[in-house]
Formats: structure tokens, sequence, C-alpha cells
């Protein structure tokens, strides 16, 4: 790989037509007056070459959602890899945009409470364990009882496809071939002696009737083979359907032992705010009324998620309890998080823990220590959203990258200024080559190349003063 970056003919905005070689895999700092046109340098030369060069070498399918980029005013550069730019530009405004999610902590919140959640019934609070299939009997014959249900049929459904997109046609077939004659659809029946035709791109529900037992007939025998069969078909789940119409899922992994409430699938949508699996139903994961509103859904109370995956706890904990936390506080906790699992929970736990806590340990140690986690990206100044999705990108461990930053020591103490100085330097040491736009003098002090802009702003400036390693200039 090219050692170097060669840049020639740079006439954006106010520069003039300069040309300079730059280091790879260093840290370069671009200093200079206000307007002295460093920033069209970095940002609008360099960073936007390199990402144009990035979306160009994408198929043409792909680059009709990201749109043409202009070619920035330069003859040539040379030696470009993939750019990121971290600006102090406006940031999200979107509501479901959090500290969390930006920085993917929430991401791999939700796989952690997948994994090693422990599931509490939303009704009663009581801590919910498997269910066996005579357990799941006896919990259909009370139901009958206590409501009363003597007349109709009871339906036995195995949900063997929930919420994936696919035609199913050949699972329908095979499913028909084997005995069965009728499926429910996304909440319909279908007869399986007709062809059902799906669309491929939506999201399906699909549950095979098992059977129909009238409930006049109803022995304890069938029902235990049907909901064998059931959970044998759909690796562990089993609707009913009571005469009244009412249904209940209930699952061999997880359920009520008191009222019956039983967990469908434990997955990681289930804590999603954005997917119908997890978000509150009254304000679609909003947590308020509607968009841009500051009045908190009464029926979560701005939580976002629904009773099902706020019931699941670890460490005591839901999902919205860890995010409610500061970045101090959501560090110390998860610090001892392995003291109380068990150990085949630890290992499961492992990796999660280690990119939760590089991120927790990042952003606590460049003074971002008082945000909650949930902190919502519209009420962040610059400095911070930058220090954020800095956070998120030395997550991500990416080499060979180019990383464009604008002023990030901006507002921190001098502790908080050294350690991300130390942050920069280790990513330039996994392979990265990193410029920075930067007025604070320690940090140009401490850079391994320095491109001084000037001599002084607007028409003034846009030539290249001094550029070379920073030993050079302080005469090492």
């Amino acid at each position: 790989m090219q050692e170097k970056i060669v840049i020639k003919g740079a006439r954006e905005h106010n520069l003039k037509n300069i040309s300079l070689e730059l280091p790879r895999n260093k840290m370069i700092v671009f200093t200079g007056l206000s307007g002295s046109g460093k920033s069209s340098l970095a940002f609008d030369t360099i960073f936007a070459e390199g990402q144009r060069r990035y979306i160009e070498s994408l198929s043409a399918y792909a680059r009709q959602f990201l749109g043409g980029m202009q070619k920035p005013d330069v003859d040539e550069i040379e030696g470009l890899s993939p750019a990121i730019s971290i600006d102090q530009k406006a940031h999200s405004a979107n509501p479901r945009s959090t500290v969390a999610t930006i920085t993917e902590i929430y991401d791999y919140l939700r796989v952690l409470f997948a994994r090693v959640g422990r599931p509490h019934c939303p009704e009663c609070g009581t801590k919910i364990e498997k269910m066996t299939v005579d357990e799941m009997k006896d919990q259909i014959l009370k139901k009958l009882k206590i409501d009363k249900i003597k007349k109709g049929e009871l339906i036995l459904l195995s949900p063997v496809v929930r919420g994936r997109k696919g035609e199913y046609y050949q699972m329908l077939y095979d499913t028909y071939n084997s005995g069965f004659m009728e499926v429910r659809v996304d909440g319909k029946m279908y007869s399986l002696k007709e062809r059902i035709i799906l669309s491929k791109n939506n999201k399906h529900t699909i549950e095979i009737v098992i059977d129909k037992i009238p409930l006049e007939a109803l022995g304890d025998q069938r029902l235990s083979e049907a909901i064998a069969k059931a959970v044998d078909l759909s690796n562990g789940l089993c609707t009913a359907i009571f005469g009244d119409k009412h249904e209940q899922i209930f699952s061999t992994e997880y359920s009520c032992p008191k009222d019956g409430f039983s967990f469908p699938e434990i997955e990681p949508r289930l804590f999603s705010f954005n997917s119908p699996y997890g978000y509150c139903e009254a304000c679609t994961g909003l947590g308020t009324k509607e968009v841009f509103s500051e009045e908190i859904c009464p029926k979560c109370q701005g939580k976002r998620l629904n009773d099902t995956a706020l019931s699941i706890r670890v460490n005591e904990k839901n999902i919205w309890e860890v995010v409610q936390m500061n970045i101090r506080d959501a560090r110390e906790w998860f610090a001892e998080l392995d003291m109380n699992l068990a150990e085949k929970e630890r290992e499961i736990a492992g990796m999660v823990s280690r990119e939760i806590n590089n991120r927790l340990q990042f952003m606590f140690d460049v003074g971002l220590h008082y945000l909650t986690m949930n902190r919502t990206a519209g009420t962040l100044s610059g400095g911070e959203a930058q220090r954020i999705r800095l956070a998120s990108q030395v997550g991500t461990r990416l080499v060979g990258a180019l990383y464009v930053l604008d002023e990030p020591t901006i507002g921190l103490h001098q502790r908080d200024n050294d350690q991300l100085v130390k942050t920069l330097r280790n990513l330039c040491e996994a392979g990265n080559t990193i410029i920075t736009v930067e007025h604070d003098e320690d940090t140009i002090l401490e850079s391994d190349w320095i491109v001084d802009i000037g001599p002084a702003a607007g028409k003034h400036g846009g030539e290249v003063v001094f550029s070379g390693p920073t030993k050079v200039l302080l005469g090492k």
C-alpha cells in the first residue's frame, strides 16, 4: 500500500492550487487562522474525494440510494483510503437516536438481554421458568375451567414462522404432503389444498393447524399429543385458540406458573423500540405521544418498550433501567456484571460485555461520564456528538481508514484531552490515518505531522505555510 497521500492542485474555496504530501498511518494536524482554508483542505477536498471514490466503487444498485457526489476542485489525490468524517455539524434530530444507539451499545445490550436475560411475568412479577408439555396441557385445561368455556372448539397451532420475510411456497407444500390441511398466515386461516401466494418482501407469521378439538370431546391424550406435535414442529411453541376466540401462546422455554403468561421467543428484536415485536404499541417506540412531542406516552411512561421486553432482567435490571444510567454508573455496573452471572452466562456474555465496556471506557475517558445512555442525539452539543461518534469508531476496530476530525479536543479538560490524543494514536497504530483540524497547542505538539495553512484568512490564506514532521518544526 502506498505510504503517502499525495495532493496535487487543490483549489477548493480559497485554496491556491496547493500541492503537498502527507504520511499515512500518522496523526496529522491541520492548523492556521480561522478562515485560512484548513477545513477546505481537510473536509472539502481530502475527505470529500475519499468518500466519493468509495461510493463510486459500489454497485450501480447501491449508488442509486446514496446519490452522486461532485468531485472536489483538485487535479489529483493519490494514496487515499475510504474516509470517515467526524465533525461538529448538526447531528441527528431523530427522536429514536440516543447515545446508546449511536455508539452501538444498545445493539449489544439487546443481544445481552436476549441471551442471558431472566424473564419475569409482566402480569405478576414471578420469575418464569421453562414449561413442559404436561404443564402446557394443565394451563390450557385450567383456563378453560376458570373462564367457563364449554362450547366451541380448542384450536392448537404450531408457529413455524414468526415475522420472517419470504414466500415459503416449498414449506407450505411440504406441510400439506405431511398430512396437515390448514394453516393460519398473518392471522387468517387458509386451506393447504389451495396455493397460498405470499409476498417475499413482507414479513409473515405462519402457524400450522395441528388439531381442532371439540370442547365436549376434549381428552387428555389427544390434547397432549397435539401440544407435543406443535412444539416439535416449531422448536418449542404452541398457540391455543379457545372457544371464545381468545388465544395464548405457550413455550417450552418460559411460562409463568401462576397466570400462564408465556414468552414467545426471547431474541434481540424483542428489545428494539424500532420493531413491532419490542416497541410500545401506544407510541410505536417514540416514548412520547407523537414525533417531536414532549408529552410522555401514558402507557409506557417514556420507556418506549412493551411490557414483555421490560419484564426481562439482567442483574435485577431491565434494559430501560440500564440505559437510564449515566456513563460513570453504567461503567461500574458492567464491571461488576460478571460476578453476578453463572459461569455459562459469563461465557455467553463475554464478547458482548467487552464491546460495551470499550465504548463506555472511551466516553468516560474523554469527559462524557455525566451523559445518560438514553440521552437523545438532538440535545447533544457539537463537541459531545463528535466524541460519541468517535467512540463508536473506536469500537469498530477498522484498519486502513482515513479519519478526518474537526477540533475534537474543544471544551475538554486537560486530563481528558490527553486521553483523547492517546486514543487517536491507538487508531494510528492500528493502521489508520488521522487528520484533525485543530487549534489546541498541546494536541498540535503531540502530532506526528503539521500542515500550517495561511498565512492569513480568506483571500489572504489558502497557501501551505509549512508541511512536515512536528519535530522538524520544533527544531528537535
